[in-house]
């Protein structure tokens, strides 16, 4: 169990280190909630009738085998709730995406955790989305 907590630790350090490359003129934000390793990156993309989000390794030749928790607001209301959904082989060339409908004037929440397979947090997030507002991309504590 210590042997696998140390090459674990070293895998961690070694992705974190690691520069984020370019992509274009998205906006990007990364969130590292409460006991969260922060391996990921969430892109989100807001268009008139959707929204879309994305969930990168933050390490451009990484690959995961992870499960994602998430839930989708509108209006308090919850449309999507998903509890440990398998993502398997997640890299750059294959993020997590997730797509949801758009209404005019109304308000979003999503709160997204991603773990690997033992449980470990890899991300931890929520975005907030108003009529008035662009995104707020907040730490969950």
């Amino acid at each position: 169990m210590i042997i696998l907590m140390v090459v674990t630790a070293v895998i961690v350090v070694q992705l974190i280190d690691q520069p984020l490359g370019e992509k274009g003129a998205v906006q990007r934000e990364r969130i590292m909630g409460k006991g969260s390793l922060d391996i990921f990156v969430s892109e989100s993309h807001s268009y008139e009738d959707r929204f879309l989000f994305t969930y990168t390794p933050r390490n451009p030749g990484s690959r995961f085998d992870c499960y994602m928790s998430y839930e989708f607001r509108e209006d308090g209301n919850s449309l999507e709730n998903v509890s440990e959904k398998f993502y398997g082989n997640v890299s750059v060339e294959n993020p997590i995406v997730l797509e949801f409908p758009r209404k005019e004037n109304s308000e979003y929440e999503l709160k997204t955790i991603i773990e690997d397979k033992s449980g470990i947090n890899l991300h931890k997030s929520e975005i907030e989305i108003s009529p008035a507002t662009i995104e707020n991309e907040t730490e969950i504590k």
